[in-house]
């Protein structure tokens, strides 16, 4: 219990002082709330690309377990090709290609690292269920269950402790992930922070970007391992 305490003390004095000499004082009312939206527009990028990555992750996840050959080959073809190219260039092929037509690049970028999250969850989702027994699914097949009833009632229950902590820690990459988003004209916490060095001829908008990103990252690190002893209590 003192080492937990201890370790928060030092956190918080590690957050006052970073927030002590990297926050511009400078900034008027406008500036600040900009702060504030910028930091809004981040989440939502995350918030956005998780849910789509999380949806089409299970999608992509289940249809590869029925071991269809021609869905399994499109599946690994289209998770190499998300894994094996930069989201940077992901984002531009997307953002000034395939919607270009769009006035609103957020939806772009929503889309776009939605898709990238998604061949990570996949492979997520895909340990998740490999570390079951085999066995829990012919039992329950031999029990007169359906393939999709013995997933549901029987696979995904005991996979789930082992998926929703790694789908936590997606989400906080992802989160860190946004800050590519700039290289489109996105306004996001680390594209406003750029502008206001750009602006001030001072790093401390940069510094500053960086304790909010540590803040943040901090804070979802604390709740993905909350969640984690949650589901390992009754182990």
């Amino acid at each position: 219990m003192k080492e937990k305490i201890f370790k928060f003390l030092f956190f918080i004095a590690i957050v006052v002082v970073a927030v002590y000499y990297t926050f511009p004082r400078d900034l008027s009312d406008a500036q600040q709330m900009a702060y504030f939206t910028s930091y809004l527009t981040t989440i939502k990028l995350t918030t956005g690309g998780i849910i789509i990555g999380i949806v089409l992750g299970f999608i992509l996840a289940f249809t590869r377990s029925l071991n269809i050959k021609p869905l399994n080959f499109i599946i690994d073809e289209y998770v190499d090709i998300i894994r094996g190219t930069p989201i940077l260039i992901q984002l531009m092929v997307f953002v000034f290609v395939i919607f270009a037509t769009w006035q609103n690049s957020l939806y772009a970028a929503i889309i776009t690292l939605g898709l990238n999250s998604s061949a990570y969850v996949a492979e997520i989702i895909r340990s998740g269920i490999n570390s079951v027994d085999k066995g829990q699914m012919e039992a329950s097949r031999a029990m007169g269950l359906t393939y999709f009833q013995a997933m549901k009632e029987v696979v995904f229950p005991q996979a789930i402790k082992n998926i929703l902590p790694a789908l936590a820690n997606e989400f906080i990459s992802l989160f860190k992930e946004t800050s590519v988003v700039g290289m489109v004209g996105i306004f996001d916490l680390t594209m406003f922070s750029k502008s206001l060095q750009a602006t001030t001829f001072s790093a401390q908008p940069i510094l500053f970007a960086a304790v909010i990103y540590y803040v943040s990252v901090k804070f979802f690190t604390y709740l993905a391992k909350k969640l984690e002893k949650r589901l390992n209590r009754n182990d």
